[in-house]
């Protein structure tokens, strides 16, 4: 079997899986309701008191369409990496869950094609996922404004084109962190939760940790955080004012590069372990 078959085996065992329709609806919905409806409600419900120096006025402005790049990369660069990382541990790491991955290894394709049709699967989900980002900043901003009325202009095409661009990278990366991560450990709750541990909890540390000279900028370069914040900066420079940039000054190629470079070492680890190692279960 080729790698051509193995991708379209993958894809349809993603299509059937009920999982891979939770993420999808799960982007939407947080981009929907953590991006616009609560921030809605924040200057609408709450008194000027309460908003901390907020304005109100500004804060609408920012759930207007022409801000839907903004708005959804903000999110994405937030929450939607959980997202590719859970997507990148459920397609790797069920499949030792199941125990069905002796039978595919012996019955089935070699181990590369296998892999790289599932990696190449995966990746089209992680399109997917991004689509349905937009889809809910579309269903938020169209709420907001038919809620209140104002300015309906819609951004620029390259613009739109540019933040999807960045939003697949996003969580592309955090996906294949998933699934390298779940082909390490054959299985899909340590891959989650290990990869969850190192984005909610040590790059936060890492990142606020005093470290002097180049070794401090060396390891704040390479963190996968900030290297998307500094492309959601770059790709919605407004962006930065509502939900922060990088803790380093990095340049848009430079943190595309490190998150190419990511995604490849990801695969290419997961690819090796997977060809090289006895699969016992």
């Amino acid at each position: 079997m080729t790698a051509a078959a193995a991708f379209r085996a993958e894809l349809l065992k993603l299509r059937k899986r009920p999982g891979v329709w939770i993420l999808l609806a799960t982007m939407a919905g947080t981009v929907l309701l953590f991006g616009y409806v609560l921030f809605y409600l924040l200057v609408t419900q709450l008194p000027d008191a309460d908003l901390q120096g907020l304005d109100p006025s500004a804060v609408l402005d920012s759930l207007r369409p022409s801000e839907l790049p903004v708005q959804v990369l903000g999110m994405v660069a937030g929450l939607g990496g959980a997202i590719g990382l859970i997507l990148g541990g459920l397609a790797v790491g069920s499949e030792y869950g199941w125990r069905t991955t002796k039978t595919m290894t012996t019955q089935g394709p070699r181990r590369l094609p296998l892999m790289l049709g599932r990696m190449l699967a995966v990746l089209i989900v992680c399109m997917l996922l991004a689509v349905m980002a937009f889809v809910g900043g579309i269903a938020g901003t169209a709420l907001v404004s038919l809620l209140e009325p104002g300015d309906t202009s819609v951004p620029e095409a390259a613009d739109l084109i540019t933040a999807f661009g960045v939003a697949v990278l996003t969580i592309s990366v955090w996906c294949a962190l998933g699934a390298c991560l779940a082909t390490l450990f054959r299985s899909t709750a340590w891959a989650i939760g290990i990869g969850l541990l190192y984005s909610l909890a040590v790059e936060s540390i890492i990142g606020i940790l005093p470290m002097a000279g180049n070794i401090g900028d060396i390891v704040g370069r390479a963190l996968i955080g900030n290297n998307v914040a500094a492309l959601v900066a770059a790709a919605a420079p407004q962006s930065a004012a509502t939900f922060g940039g990088p803790a380093v000054d990095i340049a848009a190629g430079q943190a595309a590069a490190v998150l190419l470079a990511y995604i490849t070492a990801a695969i290419g680890i997961a690819t090796v372990v997977f060809i090289r190692r006895d699969i016992a279960t």
